[in-house]
């Protein structure tokens, strides 16, 4: 029917969004039965996932039982695994797709190009998680499972012995020791060639026997092994602008790639930024790092991204506590002056959470005669009886001059307080889009390649939906 969503589909796959990069792999012309048509496969699987549909076999029987996925298919049988084996097997093409759509986007005039905000989604993947581990932690899942099977194995002999086994207790003895086996070669052929994986301070992280390419990630329900899935938002219509999913913790790490992407993609769509102004991108606190904000700064894009304390500082106006910016250093003499006059001394260098800095202190006299102690000191005694006085750790992420305090500078004016209000406007609904509403509350895929291949096919189908106002408008004039 005009105006649905699945008739601007049907219309838009293969003319005004040219899908032909599929064609050379799907051609069949000399021997075999003929291969299905791209454009029908993906006008089935986007349809299929606007409704929540994310297995193989769930778009099968869409295309055999509803009447609006056999229209888009022109009524071709078409069985899962022909599904499966091309959404697993074109990662990469639906890139193109999604660049494409990105342009139709860009055309209806939906994409500001001004205002952008960055986050990650973390959902489980087709990955046992179970069979997580360090390398010492695999080995003895290895031991664990033959243990099992020689005791198996014993018990199964001493029952012989006793009395004739009926036909479904060798039935079940057989099943178990087929599987005990079949863990303890899975996991060992694993460990042959494994390579360990380190995070960030050098320290081993869990390898995934069944898709090393995720990882463990800890979500708002707990302890999930799978992806992060990245994307950006663009202010003006929550028009997804790059899409990425990675397989770490880590996820503020990718950042700027995913700017480099971002900017690429917004050109390549035909978006210009006005001359003179900047980009700005938003981004939460797991984005905040010197690095990130270098990045940003050599793109000529305006940030603005919190550390982690930064919702103390939006609280409190003109009770905020004093921090490492308030003070002015004096190289001579190599001390911080805090905002009442006072010299906080050098002390020593120390090392916390895995990055050292150096500490200087202020005598406690001076800290109890302070008027606004109140701002500085976040000791619970009195401040008549304080012992010791306020400190200050200077880290890389501190230092005068670094673009991380300049950042947090920023981010303690109503002006950049306001604008960074918006950030989840822009970036929360795309996300409960896709999970609440389109139904991805996990991948079905096994490795990096194909699940961002998923990924983009849905952030394909938010980007359609979003055209389908704009879409049903020109139609109109058009008329």
């Amino acid at each position: 029917m005009p105006e649905t969503f699945e008739y601007m589909l049907n219309d838009l796959i293969g003319k005004k969004i040219d899908i032909s990069m599929f064609d050379d792999n799907y051609k069949n012309d000399k021997t075999g039965s003929k291969a299905i048509p791209p454009a029908v496969l993906i006008k089935l699987i986007i349809y299929g996932y606007s409704k929540g549909l994310k297995s193989s076999r769930k778009l099968m029987a869409l295309n055999e039982e509803n009447i609006i996925a056999k229209a888009l298919t022109g009524d071709m049988n078409i069985h899962w695994t022909t599904i499966a084996d091309f959404i697993s097997s074109n990662g990469e093409k639906f890139q193109e797709v999604f660049m494409k759509v990105l342009a139709y986007c860009a055309e209806l005039g939906l994409i500001g190009g001004q205002t952008f905000a960055i986050d990650g989604c973390r959902l489980p993947s087709n990955a046992a998680m179970d069979k997580s581990g360090t390398k010492a932690e695999l080995e003895k899942k290895v031991e664990v499972y033959r243990r099992m099977a020689e005791k198996h194995v014993s018990k199964h002999i001493k029952q012989d012995g006793q009395a004739e086994m009926s036909k479904e207790e060798k039935r079940r003895y057989d099943k178990r020791q087929r599987h005990l086996n079949r863990q303890i070669k899975k996991i060992s052929g694993f460990l042959q060639n494994m390579e360990q994986k380190k995070g960030i301070n050098t320290e081993e992280l869990k390898s995934n026997v069944t898709d090393n390419e995720s990882a463990m990630l800890r979500n708002s329900s707990g302890w999930i092994q799978g992806y992060i899935g990245i994307a950006v938002s663009d202010k003006q219509n929550q028009i997804i602008t790059s899409a990425e999913t990675i397989g770490s913790a880590h996820e503020g790490m990718h950042f700027p790639e995913l700017l480099d992407k971002t900017l690429n993609n917004i050109n390549g769509a035909g978006i210009k930024i006005p001359e003179g102004e900047k980009p700005v991108f938003m981004g939460d606190a797991n984005y905040f790092s010197e690095d990130n904000l270098r990045a940003c700064k050599e793109k000529e894009v305006e940030a603005i991204i919190p550390d982690g304390q930064h919702k103390k500082r939006l609280a409190e106006g003109e009770r905020r506590i004093y921090e490492a910016f308030d003070f002015e250093y004096h190289e001579e003499g190599n001390y911080y002056e805090c905002p009442n006059g006072k010299r906080l001394e050098y002390k020593r260098n120390q090392v916390l959470g895995g990055e050292e800095g150096k500490i200087y202190r202020a005598s406690s006299i001076d800290c109890r005669e302070y008027p606004l102690n109140v701002r500085c000191i976040k000791s619970k005694k009195e401040i008549t009886t304080l012992d010791q006085g306020r400190s200050l750790m200077i880290k890389k992420s501190n230092e005068p001059g670094c673009l991380s305090t300049e950042m947090k500078k920023k981010l303690s004016t109503e002006e950049y307080q306001n604008q960074y209000a918006y950030r989840m406007q822009i970036i929360e609904p795309v996300f409960a889009n896709i999970t609440y509403c389109k139904g991805l509350d996990r991948f079905t895929l096994r490795g990096k390649n194909k699940v961002n291949g998923q990924w983009k096919l849905y952030c394909i189908v938010h980007n359609l939906g979003k055209c389908l106002g704009k879409y049903n408008d020109k139609k109109k004039n058009i008329a």
